[in-house]
């Protein structure tokens, strides 16, 4: 950049005739403003950005769409983007993936993003979308949150729903279904009929002038959100100049110090231009939380303070910077106390699929004969994908390690890093497996990564072993755990909206499998023989079931957004309700002591192996009452292990031990916390009691 140039955007404002002005400076031939436009790009300078490439399109100027690879993420809104994306030349796709996929946009900027990839498609690709761009959709409806009124969730949510009425993908109008399930189906039928139109009306907005959206003063406001502090101390006008001069301050330096005051930061006697050029020095930990990505890339990691530098690292993580993230770790270098650093970024590098990243961060470790012990399972699954013999000693000895440990750590890892791998269908089958045997807290990450993956893999966003995990979610694993009112609510809710999604299911498949029946029987046989006519009687019969068939359709397809609404508020709720125990444990709180487990001490060794006879079932008085006290999927358990017991199955009876105070009654568990009580009769099995594995001790005083 000349000096000139640089000079002037320096000492000015963003304003009308200021970019006008700098049209006049832009470099004549369009090399060397190709040149300018890199420089600026690299430099990571918001107001440089602005300035240069506003200019640029406000011209007319030739400019290459790679620039949007690394310059996309300095966009401030999402009108800029689109002004100069569609004055671009070139294919702008790749470019703007790899922005979406290597770097962080603002958030409005990243779904105007895909909208205007998908508008690029349809008018140069024949329609053909990038295999990336429906999973990056996805991924933006998911983050986009409910039930919030704000400006700026309101246009990603239009956006997303406009690429789901523009590209009819099932899933993501499935997901958009089920993650909004207050709106109804006429309020989606008519943002359905207006979508061409509004997708109309935003691309001819990109295409109107660009000084046109410049405006003619610069903005008043000098920062939002933050308080901003004087870069120039307060001095009475009639006071003495600080400078020395000995002249009164309104004739010297008043002039030059309001120019200054205008370019305050929220550090005091620093200016925003001066924060910017040395933004290390007065780095703090909220101003890193905070701070915006390009501004992030920019950053010395050398010059990065000590205490910050493992915040520095996750937060170049989050914004997808892995590349910054190496390069970091190349200057600083590998050091036994960042080990569990080192393993955080790879972890999240493998997730996002940077596999140029994982290799510079491979390298960086000192120690080729550790770094097998020391490198996530799935950066090594992702780097060995071009060695085949490689890849499946990786794969068995993932899987024989998890079966050795037998640790949910282990299991949960191994599942997760086949998903973050090329085996991601894969990784979904082993995490479906592992969900019915892992504790709750490891069981929902599992489930949140098969999600997750589907939306990669662009499937439907609802998985079968939802049911299951569905049930997790029924009862809290430890009995003892205090809960409070509003989360038992919650739970109970989750557990009967559940109940209503399968037995809609299962009606439907009832009905569905009558009307193929009775089609069948209509159509006759398949064999050449005269044909018989239908029967005219069954032609109603059939539309009534076809009716009744598309009203169960839609309120299983209400129930289940029900559902999912739910179980996302009674995970928040569990989340809130660990926060505050570690919270308080924290605090040091006192806990209510819990009784210990005297159970196995309660019980006989178990019987000789036999073989049961078929036996009637005897209930006791009331029973029906005692099963309505408990949770569905509980009561429905403990009448299905009823039903197996009494029809003699051998593995009913696995786990099925006597009582040492009362030989004659039985005890088998109903899922981990809840235990039915029997007695056997050579003819008939008598049910006692289905009480909580708690109330087992003071029970056991009532019988006789």
């Amino acid at each position: 950049m000349s000096p000139e140039l640089s000079q002037f955007i320096e000492e000015t404002q963003f304003q009308l005739s200021v970019v006008e002005q700098t049209i006049k400076l832009l470099p004549a031939e369009d090399a060397a403003l190709d040149e300018l436009l890199a420089e600026v790009v690299a430099s990571k300078n918001l107001k440089w950005f602005m300035y240069v490439f506003v200019a640029a399109a406000g011209a007319g100027r030739r400019m290459d769409a790679r620039h949007l690879a690394g310059g996309a993420m300095m966009f401030p809104y999402y009108g800029w983007m689109g002004r100069v994306v569609v004055r671009m030349h070139g294919d702008i796709v790749e470019p703007l993936l790899t922005a979406l996929t290597t770097t962080r946009l603002d958030r409005g900027c990243e779904a105007a993003a895909l909208h205007l990839l998908w508008a690029w498609c349809r008018d140069h690709r024949g329609g053909v979308l990038p295999d990336k761009f429906m999973p990056l959709v996805r991924a933006v409806a998911r983050q986009v949150k409910q039930k919030n009124h704000d400006d700026d969730e309101v246009k990603i949510f239009t956006f997303v729903c406009l690429l789901a009425r523009l590209t009819q993908d099932a899933g993501l109008i499935q997901l958009l279904r089920q993650r909004f399930p207050s709106m109804s189906a006429k309020e989606w039928q008519d943002f359905d009929a207006r979508a061409p139109e509004l997708s109309a009306q935003i691309l001819a907005g990109y295409q109107k002038s660009m000084l046109d959206y410049v405006g003619e003063k610069p903005k008043q406001t000098l920062a939002e959100g933050q308080t901003m502090r004087r870069a120039v101390p307060r001095v009475g006008r009639n006071e003495r100049c600080p400078c020395g001069s000995g002249k009164k301050y309104k004739h010297c330096c008043i002039a030059k110090d309001e120019a200054r005051l205008h370019h305050s930061s929220d550090v005091a006697g620093v200016t925003h231009e001066e924060l910017c050029a040395k933004l290390e020095d007065y780095l703090t930990a909220e101003r890193l939380e905070k701070i915006e990505p390009y501004e992030l890339a920019r950053l010395d990691p050398v010059k990065i303070p000590a205490a910050l530098r493992e915040a520095y690292f996750l937060r170049l993580a989050a914004c997808n910077l892995f590349d910054q993230a190496a390069t970091a770790f190349e200057l600083l270098g590998y050091a036994p106390e960042r080990k569990e650093l080192w393993q955080q970024v790879m972890v999240l590098a493998t997730r996002a699929g940077h596999k140029a990243a994982l290799r510079r961060l491979v390298k960086v470790h000192p120690d080729p004969v550790k770094l097998p012990d020391d490198i996530y399972m799935g950066a090594a699954l992702l780097l060995a994908e071009d060695d085949p013999a490689e890849l499946i000693k990786l794969l068995d000895e993932s899987a024989t390690e998890a079966l050795k440990e037998d640790e949910p750590a282990e299991l949960e890892g191994s599942a997760i890093a086949l998903m973050y791998s090329r085996f991601r269908a894969l990784g979904i089958l082993v995490g479906r497996g592992a969900i019915p045997i892992l504790p709750q807290k490891q069981a929902s990450r599992v489930f949140e990564e098969i999600l997750r993956t589907r939306d990669q893999l662009n499937l439907s966003p609802d998985d079968p072993i939802a049911e299951l995990f569905d049930q997790r979610f029924a009862e809290p694993e430890d009995t003892h755990k205090k809960e409070s009112a509003e989360l038992r609510a919650t739970r109970q809710k989750f557990a009967a909206k559940a109940q209503e999604v399968q037995e809609l299911k299962e009606s439907l498949a009832r009905l569905q499998k009558e009307i193929s029946r009775r089609e069948q029987k209509a159509a006759g046989p398949a064999q050449p023989v005269p044909p018989v006519a239908p029967n005219p009687a069954d032609e109603p019969a059939l539309k009534e079931l076809r009716r009744k068939v598309d009203g169960l359709k839609s309120a299983l397809k209400e129930r289940h957004h029900e559902r999912n609404d739910l179980r996302r508020d009674l995970q928040q709720a569990l989340a809130h309700l660990e926060t505050l125990q570690q919270n308080a444990a924290a605090a040091g709180a006192p806990e209510e002591a819990e009784a210990p487990d005297r159970e196995d001490e309660l019980l006989l060794p178990p019987d000789a192996v036999d073989v049961h006879p078929v036996r009637l079932i005897e209930f006791p008085k009331g029973f029906q009452l005692v099963l309505a006290g408990f949770p569905r999927p509980v009561a429905r358990a403990a009448m299905i292990m009823a039903g197996r017991l009494a029809a003699g199955e051998p593995a009913a009876f696995v786990g099925a031990l006597r009582l040492k105070a009362v030989p004659n009654v039985m005890r088998q568990r109903i899922g981990s916390d809840y235990r039915l009580l029997f007695r056997l009769h050579p003819d008939h099995l008598q049910v006692i009691d289905l009480i909580t594995r708690k109330d087992l001790d003071r029970r056991l005083k009532t019988l006789g």
